[in-house]
């Protein structure tokens, strides 16, 4: 049995994974316009993600790219992590910089937690 340890008791562990996509008809996506001046700030877009289901504690949240669609004129530049992390959800970050501009991105996403106990 897989568990995480809680005091003297065995949490069982949940999981919890989807593969959700953004692109340039997401409202305010700002990836695929290039920069207003020469400034090497990045440029970020943030989308809240909930969990179907609670975890009973902050659990694990590991992200990845699986896809994207980016301007072939320029070097392809994208970052992608997870922040705020709760038992309920998490803001996903996926940032670009630079004149690379991303017209599309998929992400996939797993969280592990221990499980929501419920009285």
């Amino acid at each position: 049995m897989f568990g995480e340890q809680i005091g003297s008791s065995l949490m069982p562990l949940t999981m919890s994974s989807a593969i959700i996509e953004f692109d340039q008809f997401t409202p305010d996506w700002p990836l695929a316009q290039l920069p207003e001046d020469d400034a090497a700030e990045p440029r970020s877009f943030t989308a809240h993600v909930n969990f179907d289901t609670p975890f009973g504690n902050v659990p694990i949240v590991h992200v990845g790219i699986s896809g994207f669609d980016i301007d072939n004129r320029d070097t392809s530049r994208l970052s992608a992590h997870a922040s705020a992390i709760s038992p309920t959800g998490f803001d996903l970050v996926i940032k670009t910089w630079l004149n690379t501009r991303v017209y599309k991105v998929e992400i996939s996403w797993l969280a592990l937690g221990g499980q929501a106990v419920y009285q």
